[in-house]
């Protein structure tokens, strides 16, 4: 069995890279942990769904992976020639965590594959996972700005309604429904400077409270 040694590892419920680890996460400092090599085919499977592995590769990782006080039951790095992620396994197989790597650690262990064999890993697909490109603040904010605005609309406070959309789009606009559909539509957009200002102004609001 390849190992790969003196590693930190995110262990998250979807794929974060590296840059989007944040400060009140559970970094892991990982002594040893094993490394196998798939397919290309079978590394992007593993990055794009849920789904278990058998008994038998359960029992090939089991405790092998080393904290610095413990061990992790079932874990491994998985790797293509080009990608890594590492996986944490439930006893019956099935995937329940994952993690990028930093980049220097990615690189370094990708050196390492040439003389790594391919493993022909059994991997039963499940549902796929949804592998949102924006950040995970860039989720908080749009999640945070539209439960205000549906909260709002909810309780006609159609005042502050009109607030926000006045210090968003720098307009002034009486119409409801009109007013919802363009915040709506820029929160599709992305997450930019103006939205993570409303963002603050919201918070504010309920801070002065």
């Amino acid at each position: 069995m390849n190992y790969y040694y003196d590693i930190k590892l995110n262990f998250l419920d979807n794929n974060y890279l590296f840059y989007d680890w944040e400060d009140n996460d559970n970094i892991e400092y990982i002594k040893k942990i094993p490394l196998y090599q798939v397919t290309s085919k079978k590394f992007k499977e593993i990055y794009k769904y849920n789904g278990k592995v058998n008994k038998e590769f359960l029992e090939e990782i089991e405790n092998k992976t080393i904290l610095k006080n413990g061990k992790l039951k079932y874990a491994t790095l998985i790797a293509d020639k080009n990608n890594v992620i590492a996986l944490e396994f439930a006893q019956d197989g099935h995937i329940i965590t994952r993690s990028s790597l930093m980049l220097k650690d990615e690189l370094a262990l990708l050196d390492l594959l040439y003389n790594i064999p391919l493993k022909d890993l059994y991997f039963q697909k499940d549902t796929k996972l949804n592998n949102n490109l924006d950040l995970r603040k860039c989720l908080e904010i749009k999640e945070f700005i539209t439960l205000e605005i549906n909260k709002l609309d909810e309780e006609k406070d159609f005042l502050k309604l009109k607030y926000l959309y006045l210090e968003w789009f720098k307009k002034e606009c009486i119409d409801i429904k009109n007013i919802k559909k363009e915040m709506f539509k820029k929160l599709d957009k992305g997450i930019n400077e103006e939205e993570v200002n409303i963002y603050n102004i919201i918070k504010l609001s309920y801070n002065n409270v």
